[in-house]
């Protein structure tokens, strides 16, 4: 392919070549093949691979298993034809994120695939944080795919803050992917090489949240550790900390985590000698904090210190685009791990586009790892899903498709607790309510308890 900068004068030239070398991101250009044109400087020290190395050769070459590369956003943007945003390892053991924009011509044909990219390693490692342990870390983690506008508007001012030592809240439904946003600030953070200590608020009993989270002093309280504990503040110094489900947190334990965020120094519980806390924050939570301020159960002043630089992340039905890059993705993650070669079928990969997923990603995973482990077929189908279909709202009466919503409910209540008795609890109903909807709908009834 011609270099269009052959037709520059040499200044100009010189400039491009220049800004293309000198610019922090890394830069791969790919053509509307899948080819390789170039990459910068910045992404060869990145990815360990020399331009050299990869000019010419096509990206369908270099993706998967055992390859150069473990995904490519170019690849989904030629397939989706839109902007997508996606993490993923190289051989060299590097962790990048990658933003990959399609440039059309006059047909409206793919010319290019822009990428841009940042580096997400941890390049320093510890005695306890060895090459062979980061490298299993990045097999381990979650990757990161979206093509949805609104996911990629919060990818852009998570890089952009990321730098900064600014509070940040996360906000969105459980299971969205708040602790994997917060994990790849802190990637892309200044801190990057430090600790990342992840707190949920909520799993901890509320007696021992003020201990875990400051520490303690040896013998300040009954059943104490007699030498004492640092605390998680301690354990993220110099990194960041991440308070999940913050709304949690008790009022008085909210009141000297606001003393860290305005003076950066605590005491431990029993302890006379402030602590210095050079930490980055980042809070999370599935509920409205600004309600809960009105309401008296989170502190105003705390809410203000946290919602420095908000983001909310979008439910999974609000995205739906993103359903089947995360799916494949997902897809693709456990027939590594458990040596298979499952596949879903269009029809599934359809249906799974219109389910509304209460659960959000973490739902949809969970699926996905279930499909892939019980299935006896290499290409799985909606029936062996067990997904209800899309109801045309054509279809029947208001009441009917009432009727229809609750047969659903039950039939898959059914499947899962067998008893009327379970059922009920679980739905929250009469166990007589429950004998009698399965009678009136046909479905088989469990033996009661």
């Amino acid at each position: 392919m011609t270099d269009r900068s052959d037709s520059l004068p040499p200044l100009d030239r010189e400039l491009l070549e220049l800004t293309f070398d000198h610019v922090a991101n890394g830069i791969y250009l790919v053509d509307g093949r899948g080819v390789t044109i170039r990459v910068n400087r910045a992404f060869e020290e990145m990815s360990g691979f020399s331009n050299a190395e990869l000019v010419g050769r096509n990206l369908y070459d270099m993706v998967g298993p055992g390859k150069e590369f473990s995904g490519s956003a170019s690849l989904l943007a030629l397939e989706k034809r839109r902007p997508v945003t996606a993490t993923y390892s190289t051989s060299t053991n590097r962790k990048l994120l990658v933003k990959g924009v399609p440039v059309f011509d006059d047909a409206g044909r793919i010319r290019y695939v822009i990428n841009t990219i940042w580096d997400l390693t941890v390049v320093s490692y510890t005695r306890r944080v060895d090459a062979d342990t980061a490298r299993a870390s990045l097999q381990d983690e979650n990757d990161l795919v979206t093509c949805s506008p609104a996911m990629r508007q919060v990818l852009d001012v998570a890089l952009r803050v990321a730098p900064s030592d600014s509070t940040l809240l996360l906000s969105g439904e459980s299971g969205v992917g708040k602790s994997l946003l917060a994990r790849l600030i802190h990637r892309a953070s200044e801190r990057r090489d430090k600790p990342f200590v992840h707190l949920n608020c909520g799993a901890i009993p509320e007696t021992l949240i003020e201990s875990e989270l400051f520490g303690y002093e040896p013998g300040s309280f009954t059943g104490a550790d007699r030498r004492g504990r640092p605390g998680l503040i301690a354990e993220a110094e110099g990194g960041t900390l991440f308070l999940d489900e913050i709304s949690e947190l008790p009022l008085h334990t909210q009141s000297k985590l606001l003393g860290v965020l305005q003076e950066r120094t605590y005491f431990r519980i029993g302890g006379r000698s402030p602590q210095k806390a050079d930490i980055r924050i980042i809070a999370a939570s599935n509920r409205p904090l600004d309600r809960l301020v009105r309401e008296g159960r989170f502190r105003e002043d705390l809410f203000y210190r946290i919602n420095v630089v908000p983001l909310t992340l979008p439910p999974l039905r609000q995205r739906r685009e993103d359903i089947p890059l995360l799916a494949q993705a997902f897809i693709d993650r456990f027939n590594r791990k458990y040596g298979t070669y499952r596949q879903f079928s269009p029809e599934l990969m359809a249906r799974l586009e219109e389910q509304d997923w209460p659960g959000n990603i973490r739902e949809l995973e969970n699926l996905v790892e279930r499909l892939i482990v019980t299935s006896q077929e290499n290409v799985v189908t909606p029936e062996q899903a067990g997904l209800p279909q899309k109801r045309d709202i054509r279809r029947g009466n208001l009441k009917e498709q009432l009727a229809a919503v609750e047969a659903d409910i039950l039939t898959e209540a059914w499947r899962q607790h067998r008893t009327t008795r379970k059922i009920a609890r679980a739905l929250g109903v009469s166990q007589a309510t429950i004998a009698r909807k399965l009678q009136r709908y046909g479905i088989g009834l469990p033996p009661t308890e």
